[in-house]
């Protein structure tokens, strides 16, 4: 007799050191995955399946918790009947699961066919047959995220109280990973408004010179003996300003989406580049800079005309406001193997040693009044997005003894159109860096 119950306690000391075993195991799985994953769909899909596998069922299920309409929705699933399962919605108290979330409690049902609380519809839609089911709510801070469910212990077995601690102990980290992935979702929408509002404040002092431009325009034109050619000219530059504005906004609009849309296409090098010239000459020569232009590059290369653009008339623009005394600003081109290059050199009064390392960041303007708001920060985003790079060089008066000083930015890109992009329309590519931007300011 003694010796029988000395090794019955033996058993139950080798089972629950088992069982705390493969707690500390599981407990370690879900920590590391929670640690090394920032994807959460799929960081809660290994938490599902690290579930089934702790406690040896067929098949698991997470619901999460939709407040606004107070119903469960089965995101993830695994098993045979996944595909039917995903996008199941229950009401709280319905079933084992919307039991469980209801209760704030783990519920078992050994056998769901003479269990009150089991619900067969889901079973019926998708022709599958339930035999145990075990579920624990997923809280966080008291507040209810979703449900962890798991259906049908392997072998013909019904789920113990030590698959019951197991499964809370995945639940539990399962809450963490969604808290922390919202709480992330939220600080990165909070940022991206408030640098949307900077943005939209500085557009709209930007604003203000065009439409005082249109405005005298607006009052030349009602000369009704104004010569058809100059009416033609004003016109045309009224149109130009107003086009300069809307492309700013539009900007706006892709960055409170997170996006930035292409249209790429085959564009005379050097004729582009003149054209843009011819525009900067006349407002350059006010300030007393001198343009000068080397394009060696010709030929056809892959670009978007107009973001490109921007990109030159925002260097330039940098420039200038380095050049208040006037000075020099060369555009020149080369090409380098597949690349096609651009630099931009100014003679002005070059970019502190401090702030060179933070020149591509937003409103990174350093004193400057005027600006769109976009900056440099957008620059290097559409040229990414052109597969290409820009990098700057600066000497500031007497920096290691030099004579001079001034800024040259270098652009480099393909050529030719990338192989992972051949379509002929638009090409909607999302901005990497928006959210690290948003956050950053």
């Amino acid at each position: 007799m003694i010796t029988a119950q000395i090794e019955k306690r033996q058993m139950e000391t080798t089972q629950n050191t088992e069982n705390l075993s493969q707690q500390i195991e599981s407990f370690y799985q879900v920590s590391q995955f929670v640690e090394s994953i920032d994807d959460i769909e799929k960081l809660l899909e290994l938490i599902m399946g690290e579930a089934e596998s702790a406690v040896g069922a067929e098949a698991a299920c997470i619901a999460l918790y939709d407040p606004s309409d107070e119903r469960l929705r089965i995101k993830f699933a695994s098993g045979a009947k996944r595909d039917q399962v995903k996008g199941v919605s229950l009401e709280l108290g319905q079933g084992i699961l919307g039991k469980s979330a209801s209760s704030n409690s783990t519920v078992r049902a050994d056998t769901v066919q003479k269990d009150s609380r089991f619900d067969s519809s889901v079973d019926e839609k998708t022709d599958f047959s339930t035999r145990s089911v075990l579920a624990t709510p997923i809280r966080r801070r008291g507040v209810l995220l979703g449900v962890l469910e798991v259906i049908n212990k392997r072998g013909e077995l019904v789920f113990s109280d030590a698959d019951a601690r197991l499964l809370e102990i995945v639940a539990g980290q399962a809450a963490i990973a969604i808290d922390n992935a919202r709480l992330l979702e939220r600080t990165l929408q909070a940022g991206r408004l408030s640098t949307v509002g900077k943005m939209a404040s500085s557009l709209i002092h930007d604003f203000k010179a065009p439409l005082t431009v249109i405005q005298g325009f607006v009052d030349l034109l009602g000369d009704p003996d104004m010569p058809p050619e100059r009416r033609q000219k004003y016109s045309g530059m009224i149109q130009d300003e107003v086009a300069g504005f809307l492309t700013s906004a539009q900007a706006l609009l892709e960055y409170a989406r997170g996006e930035i849309r292409f249209a790429h296409e085959e564009v005379q090098f050097d004729e582009w580049l003149e054209s843009i010239a011819e525009i900067l000459r006349q407002s350059l020569s006010k300030a007393k800079i001198q343009l000068e232009t080397e394009f060696e590059c010709k030929g056809k290369v892959w670009l978007d005309r107009e973001k490109m653009r921007r990109v030159v008339l925002n260097i330039a623009s940098n420039a200038k406001d380095a050049m208040p005394d006037g000075g020099t600003l060369t555009i020149s081109t080369s090409q380098d193997g597949e690349n096609w290059r651009l630099d931009i050199h100014d003679t002005g009064t070059g970019i502190p040693v401090e702030n060179r390392s933070k020149i591509f960041e937003l409103f990174a303007t350093f004193g400057k009044q005027n600006g769109t708001g976009l900056g440099l920060a957008m620059v290097d985003e559409i040229i990414q997005g052109h597969g290409g790079k820009i990098s700057l060089e600066s000497c500031l008066l007497g920096e290691n003894g030099s004579l001079t000083s001034g800024t040259i930015f270098t652009i480099s890109a393909p050529i030719a159109r990338a192989a992972s992009n051949n379509e002929e329309n638009p090409v909607e590519t999302r901005a990497e860096t928006t959210e690290e931007v948003a956050l950053r300011n």
